[in-house]
């Protein structure tokens, strides 16, 4: 059905927006092909009889004139059948295509043959997945864009392209795909079988690329022969006592004019800011010192950190471990600072990435995954990804796999868990094969090793059991260290999990389960029978107390649910889960004493069950010599079971009955479901970071571009427990005075009060009418943001000018694409927006931020932590907030070069006495009241005058009583 002699239709659309149920067909385009013979096209324009969207047309290029004139729908149906007939059809997301065209009955039949889904799984590692990235790398041209007909005939040549790529797969690979397709309705499964049949007619099926690495020696024999050889050979460091100070004058010399760094990058600037951060890098290397250090944007912060780390530790053999809390940061280092340095240094040093154990495959799960009897189309497509992924990974990473919708749940079951782990009786461990210690490997040999804030965590959590022992960290994006700590050392669990977890054990009346698996384990051991009848009965004992343990958990959660629904109201349209904190107001009330009670009910089997869990586990290391059947997996998936219930016995335990005074606990109710979650959260991170982090540390260097509240320290070191660290601020090169006019309107109501919304609604319109568009609008809701969004698109596409909005208009990668390239466009961001993207030059000359970014005061967490202090808003709230409005600001101005205005439509900046905290705490800039009517023209001026300069106002008078606390 899929061979090189069928004949295929390659189909595309183009559409007024995304949403089947609302939006209409405006193009059509279709090619008849057979191999790379095109057969026929066919192409029309479509009436969607509603209005096109000015960014549809700016896209496609197709006017609402260009559509009014074509004819309906309805009446095209008929001649795209005839088109089509039976044939298989293909396209790039065709899945979008045909939600359109099936509403209307048609095309229902045919077999849908996705590009996209095939990439996936047949070009591993792309960068995107994209049609115009697939094409550049796949050698195929693209004339035009985002019109039917071309980006059918694109389809068509992406899908011989890849075809051409499946009949170079390894053929065992491709068996296995085989194998599996048939079990579901994977639509993929001819495709797959009929290249099969094609290489084993012999045409294909020599030299397969597996069969080559095996011959050079790089593939293992194991693992279907597809599995990378490991070529680690490095030793592991071993550091030398005492260290040797570095010399920190030579390093800085390799950034000063004249040195290093001006003769390998041609445009290199000499940046004074950068050579004093290495400076101060390099001091706390050389005397073991606690450092915070602020770098303003623009500074370089990675090479003046990266330097003196690379060079203490080569000369020192150490490993420096490097935290950055976002992924973004994470590939700079990794992929373009690091080989940078690599390249020019005068030195050979060795640097990694290292992530958590889930971002592995362990090959011992894929093995027992692929044995299963059934398969969901979804499982199947992300085995395929594996299985042709394999002969070419040398880390068995997942981030260069492709994994959409429900895929990564599938990974789930795929990836390596501690609890899951046998160790060193690991086959694949034992013969090299196994991706996570070969990347512990890496790590022990490596100088420098990159992380993230999540894995640096967890370390600290489970005692370096993830990272090899360190002494030296630097801590990069370390605003974020406090949350990223919270959310590693918080727990939540809901009765859908629990209830899995219990099934999962024994289900269907015991014929089901890890509990009917284990008998399995003994048939062929040396166990004796008496032994074996007692393992029997312990296991329907246990049996019982898993049902027990569900219905006390159903009674728990059905009046858990009762008694919170009396303790809130559910308002209509409501868009956020519900939270209710657990505190001591919550547990004096009547009804609590029965929530309590429930829990014990539930508490006494799953007690027992663990209890039960403990006791096989002890009894099964005692049978090491008794040839049990897969030994290590049951002792280890007993350990597992008897952990989980453990954790969550434990930590229901202090949620529902004995709370400790440093926890924090809540429940949230799902608005989709009205499911509820139990949540526990730490009162405190810090002393546990200084105890089991920093103090463990010779030397910890923390920076950021936002550390500072006002002008000092004292908030963050609060937070993390830092009083002892040096700290410094190293300033920004850029000159914010003359390229950045912070505006701030003075006639603009505050947030909630009577026309705020409507003039933020009018003062965005004639503000980027003015300017063109080139604006970025950051809020704090999506409800205000889409609000907005309503409001403000008709009037600026009448103008010429695009609305992107998170949420609405794609993918965040996808919002931030069309923003750079769009000449006159506006994005609308909630709070992601706020920072991680860099938008250099005029696309963003205009950054506008619609409310500061408070805290929802009654966010459990928030709540609790508030309570810790005398003037909570003042001493909490507030510094909270400014590290949010810096990292906000910061999104403006991204090199020398950068000119803009910034506009802060929250009147509370300039009525509240907290307000020149905030404009304090930002770079010095040229700053301006005046009216929201000034504001286009002046903004205008200043833009695209770059030789404007105007005078600066005061940030307060001093006489001026209102600003003093």
């Amino acid at each position: 059905m899929v061979g090189v002699d069928r004949i295929y239709v390659a189909f595309d659309i183009e559409t007024t927006g995304l949403d089947p149920d609302r939006d209409a067909i405006i193009e059509i385009g279709a090619v008849r092909f057979k191999d790379h013979t095109p057969l026929a096209t066919w192409e029309s324009l479509v009436n969607p009889q509603r209005p096109i969207p000015y960014k549809i047309t700016l896209l496609t290029g197709i006017t609402q004139e260009d559509a009014n004139s074509a004819p309906s729908l309805t009446a095209l149906l008929s001649p795209l059948c005839d088109f089509v007939r039976d044939y298989p059809v293909v396209g790039h997301n065709i899945g979008f295509d045909l939600s359109f065209l099936r509403r209307h009955g048609v095309l229902t039949h045919n077999l849908a043959l996705d590009t996209f889904e095939l990439a996936s799984i047949l070009v591993p590692k792309a960068s995107r997945y994209n049609l115009d990235v697939l094409a550049s790398k796949l050698g195929i041209t693209l004339p035009v864009r985002h019109r039917a007909l071309a980006d059918a005939l694109a389809a068509k040549d992406l899908f011989l392209a890849l075809r051409d790529l499946a009949m170079e797969m390894d053929f065992d690979a491709l068996q296995e795909i085989n194998r599996i397709g048939v079990r579901a309705d994977w639509p993929l499964r001819f495709f797959f079988s009929d290249i099969a049949r094609e290489r084993a007619r012999g045409a294909f099926s020599g030299a397969s690329i597996r069969r080559q690495l095996v011959a050079k020696g790089e593939l293992d024999d194991a693992a279907m022969g597809l599995v990378l050889g490991d070529r680690i050979r490095e030793r592991p460091l071993e550091p030398r006592v005492p260290p040797e100070p570095v010399d920190v004058e030579a390093l800085a010399s390799m950034l000063s004019p004249g040195g290093l760094m001006e003769r390998e990058f041609p445009g290199y600037e000499h940046r004074e800011q950068q050579v004093e951060m290495l400076r101060l890098v390099g001091r706390a290397f050389n005397e073991g010192q606690q450092l915070l250090v602020e770098a303003g944007t623009g500074t370089g912060k990675s090479i003046a950190y990266l330097i003196p780390a690379i060079y203490f530790a080569v000369q020192n053999n150490e490993h420096v471990v490097i935290s950055t809390n976002t992924i973004n940061l994470q590939d700079q280092l990794y992929n373009k600072d690091i080989p940078d340095l690599q390249r020019i240094l005068p030195l050979d040093f060795r640097a990694t990435l290292l992530k958590g154990r889930g971002n592995y495959l362990c090959l011992r799960r894929f093995a027992l995954f692929r044995r299963q009897a059934t398969l969901s189309p979804t499982e199947i497509q992300v085995l395929a990804k594996v299985l042709a992924w394999l002969p070419t990974t040398d880390t068995g990473d997942r981030a260069e796999l492709m994994l959409v919708k429900d895929e990564p749940v599938v990974w789930n079951q795929l990836q390596a868990e501690a609890d899951l782990c046998l160790g060193d009786h690991c086959p694949h461990r034992i013969e090299g094969r196994c991706f996570f210690a070969r990347a512990r490997r890496r790590a022990e040999a490596a100088h420098l090793i990159i992380v993230n804030h999540a894995l640096l965590l967890s370390d600290m959590v489970t005692e370096n059991r993830v990272l090899p022992e360190y002494r030296y960290l630097i801590v990069d994006e370390a605003h974020h260290l406090e949350d990223q700590a919270t959310e590693q050392l918080s727990f939540s669990v809901d009765e859908v999990g629990l209830r899995a977890l219990l099934s999962a054990l024994s289900s269907d009346a015991g014929r089901h389960g890890f509990f009917a698996e284990i008998p399995v384990h003994f048939r062929a051991s040396s166990v004796e029978p008496a032994v074996q009848r007692q393992l029997g009965s312990l296991l329907d004992q246990m049996r019982g107390e898993v049902d027990r343990a569900s219905t006390a958990l159903t009674e728990l959660f059905e009046h858990l649910g009762l008694f919170l629904d009396e303790q809130t109201e559910k308002s209509e349209g409501e868009t956020y889960d519900r939270q209710i904190r657990l505190n001591s107001a919550i547990r004096i009330q009547p009804d609590w004493s029965d929530v309590e009670m429930l829990w014990g009910n539930l508490d006494v089997p799953l007690s027992r069950l663990e209890r039960g869990l403990s006791n096989l586990y002890e009894g099964f290391t005692s049978l090491a010599d008794a040839d049990i059947l897969d030994y290590d997996v049951l002792l280890q998936d007993t350990l597992s079971y008897l952990r989980r219930i453990t954790e969550i016995r434990e930590s229901m335990n202090a949620i529902l009955a004995e709370p400790d005074e440093q926890g924090i606990y809540w429940a949230s109710i799902s608005t989709t479901d009205n499911s509820i979650t139990l949540h526990a959260a730490p009162l405190h991170v810090g002393e546990v970071l200084r105890k089991n982090l920093f103090d463990k540390r010779r030397c910890v260097i923390l920076t950021s571009a936002t550390l500072r509240t006002g002008e000092d320290f004292r908030y963050l070191r609060e937070r993390l427990s830092l009083q002892e660290a040096e700290e410094a601020a190293v300033g920004s090169p850029f000159d914010y005075l003359s390229s950045t006019l912070l505006y701030l309107p003075t006639d603009i109501p505050e947030p909630g009060q009577q026309y705020y919304q409507k003039k933020v609604e009018q003062t965005l319109i004639e503000l980027c009418r003015a300017i063109g568009g080139r604006t970025l609008v950051l809020f704090t809701s999506y409800g205000q943001l889409n609000e907005c969004y309503r409001a403000i698109s008709r009037p600026l596409e009448e103008a010429g000018i695009v609305v992107y909005a998170q949420g609405i208009d794609g993918s965040r990668r996808q919002l931030l694409d069309n923003f750079k390239s769009t000449p006159k466009a506006v994005l609308l961001g909630t709070r992601s927006f706020w920072e991680g993207i860099d938008v250099v030059g005029e696309a963003l000359s205009c950054l506008v931020i619609v409310r500061l970014p408070f805290s929802v005061p009654t966010d459990p967490i928030f709540a609790a932590r508030s309570e810790g202090f005398e003037d909570p808003f003042r001493e909490y709230s507030v510094p909270e907030t400014v590290l949010r409005f810096r990292q906000g600001f910061g999104r403006l101005i991204r090199s020398r070069t950068d000119r803009g205005v910034v506009v802060v439509l929250d009147k509370r900046l300039q009525s509240k006495s907290y307000g020149p905290t905030f404009l304090k705490s930002l770079p010095e800039c040229t700053l301006r009241r005046g009216t929201l009517a000034e504001l286009p023209s002046l903004a205008a001026e200043w833009i695209n005058n770059r030789d404007l300069v105007l005078p600066s106002e005061k940030i307060f008078a001093e006489e001026d009583d209102r600003w003093m606390y």
